[in-house]
């Protein structure tokens, strides 16, 4: 039942017990009035009637009866009681009230306010009379006044009824606004506020419920912000009670203990770690305070992961231990990834060395060929030329031979030069990063003159450390081998530039070409070792390796070595 259904109830019951009282009260009035008029109407009668017959007797006598039957008579309807005179023969007169009345009071009111009067009986000389009352004349004019009374107080209670129905309803209504809001509250939607009131208590009210929504609108939105935090965090997350069984977790902390078919009831404690247990579980059983503490953790399958273990306890306002927020973080992937790190740079340390060892077995090749099988070839071809000269007008024979190893040894000379020159550039060392570019580039656009080939370069390119300008040179190389084998290109740009950034100086080295172009993917699936190569070369140097590609549009490669210690200064 509502507040304002129970306001109107009780105000209607307050009216309705009044109204019910006041009817009460009119009601003993009217009967107490009913009961003195018609004992004050019984004696008057009884002494009209007396003073009426003093001095004579009770007759029959016909003009004496006429008279006394007609006062009998008035006396009775005006008075409203029955009278009966006897003499020695018996009855002798009889009076009885109107019958007819005006409105018939109903029975229950008529019982209520009948007198409880005792007939009067009274003597006079050889006769009696006896009085009986009946009021009812009376009691239909009370009828009549206390209906119009009761008519006009139940016009006043439905009057009264409806202004308090209103004035209850006005002064419930900030109540209602409330109710409204705490139900609003209850679904969910915490931006309900309620306005300023004119009734000063209620503005209170109102003014600390709306103080309150938006305590709670805060609190919530920063609990969803964090229950969304925790849902999506990849770190296990655990609420352990203050007995160190587990009260909450997130999906991650569900996917870490994956054996444990329900988390919920189970003891951190009695988890299978594997490494610093007994540490792990001094900290559980003492809600002790730690951060990143490395254990690991064994599956059923055997797997170990790698895991860091933080703990916060959980504190009441006086301080009491409640329980424990424990965070676990998988770093399996993470120390995997850290040893194929090493393994990687492991790896292009032997890498590098290799290619020292290579170039430097490629350097005394070189030398071997040109100190050793050079002279060799210059000797035969010395003593060919030597015999073909002498034979020239003598022996037609030992001339044409003379002269076909002279050919040889010119063409054998030719070829061994052009390895000598792949093993290693002798303008290299000789003559320096610029001067070797330029060479192989014209050697190239000799070789194909159909391609145009433009090399252009920037700053000062000389005086680099050996690896710096075999990285660069074999880029250089192998970026024109592909692009003229592959790319089918009309033009490539080579563009070499030293320039300074504003962390340190760098040597950028940029090929383009506008061939057919190519669909760039990942160079371990696609076993390219040419490029796997200069990526290689280039890192090692501590530099980055660029490619792109699209068919049709060419390749654009970008090569950027960070110089810094690898500047070989020279006077």
């Amino acid at each position: 039942m509502s507040l304002k259904l129970r306001a109107n109830l009780f105000f209607a019951l307050l009216l309705l017990l009044s109204m019910l009282g006041s009817a009460a009260i009119l009601m003993t009035n009217a009967k107490r009035s009913v009961e003195a008029e018609v004992i004050s109407t019984m004696d008057a009668t009884a002494h009209i009637i007396t003073v009426t017959l003093a001095g004579g007797t009770l007759t029959r006598d016909t003009s004496v009866s006429e008279h006394m039957h007609e006062l009998v008579r008035a006396l009775s309807e005006i008075r409203s009681l029955h009278i009966l005179l006897f003499d020695q023969q018996g009855l002798l007169f009889e009076g009885t009230p109107e019958k007819e009345l005006s409105i018939q009071p109903p029975a229950w009111f008529v019982k209520l306010l009948f007198p409880d009067v005792s007939p009067l009986s009274k003597r006079f000389g050889s006769g009696h009379m006896v009085i009986y009352p009946a009021p009812m004349q009376e009691i239909s004019e009370r009828w009549q006044d206390i209906r119009a009374i009761m008519a006009l107080g139940m016009i006043i209670f439905i009057v009264v009824a409806l202004f308090i129905y209103w004035g209850v309803g006005w002064v419930i209504r900030p109540l209602q606004r409330l109710l409204d809001a705490l139900a609003g509250f209850e679904r969910g939607d915490l931006h309900m506020r309620l306005p300023r009131f004119s009734l000063k208590e209620m503005d209170q009210i109102s003014q600390s419920f709306n103080r309150v929504g938006d305590a709670l609108e805060q609190s919530t939105t920063e609990n969803r912000r964090l229950a969304m935090l925790v849902k999506q965090s990849g770190d296990a997350i655990l609420s352990l009670d203050h007995a160190g069984y587990i009260t909450f977790c997130n999906a991650a902390a569900e996917r870490l203990f994956a054996d444990v078919p329900n988390l919920l009831g189970e003891s951190l404690s009695a988890m299978p770690f594997h490494e610093d247990r007994n540490s792990i579980i001094a900290v559980l059983n003492g809600f002790q305070s730690v951060e990143n503490l490395e254990t690991t953790l064994k599956r059923s399958n055997g797997e170990l992961l790698s895991l860091l273990i933080s703990t916060v306890p959980l504190t009441e306002n006086d301080g009491c231990v409640a329980g424990m927020i424990c965070t676990l973080r998988d770093i399996t992937e993470h120390k995997q990834a850290e040893k194929a790190r090493a393994q990687l740079y492991e790896t292009r340390l032997l890498t590098k060395h290799m290619d020292q060892v290579q170039e430097a077995e490629r350097r005394h090749l070189a030398r071997e060929l040109h100190d050793e099988l050079g002279q060799c070839l210059t000797a035969i071809k010395t003593d060919a030329v030597l015999i073909r000269n002498r034979s020239e007008k003598t022996d037609t024979k030992i001339y044409q031979s003379a002269q076909a190893i002279i050919d040889t040894a010119s063409h054998i000379y030719d070829v061994v030069h052009n390895m000598i020159t792949r093993l290693r550039p002798s303008p290299l060392d000789d003559l320096g990063l610029m001067a070797t570019l330029e060479e192989s580039i014209s050697k190239w656009q000799q070789r194909q003159p159909e391609i145009h080939f433009n090399l252009i370069t920037e700053g000062e390119l000389n005086g680099f450390d050996e690896a710096t300008n075999m990285t660069v040179f074999r880029v250089v190389q192998e970026a024109l081998t592909n692009a003229v084998r592959h790319a089918e290109p009309d033009n490539i740009l080579i563009t070499v530039t030293r320039e300074q950034t504003a962390i340190d100086e760098q040597l950028k080295i940029n090929i383009r070409d506008d061939g057919k172009g190519m669909v760039v993917h990942d160079f371990h699936s696609d076993v390219d070792f040419g490029l796997l190569g200069m990526r290689e070369r280039a890192q090692s140097l501590g530099g980055s390796f660029d490619l792109q590609s699209q068919l049709g549009a060419g390749v654009n490669l970008t090569i950027t070595i960070p110089l810094g210690v690898n500047v070989h200064h020279e006077s």
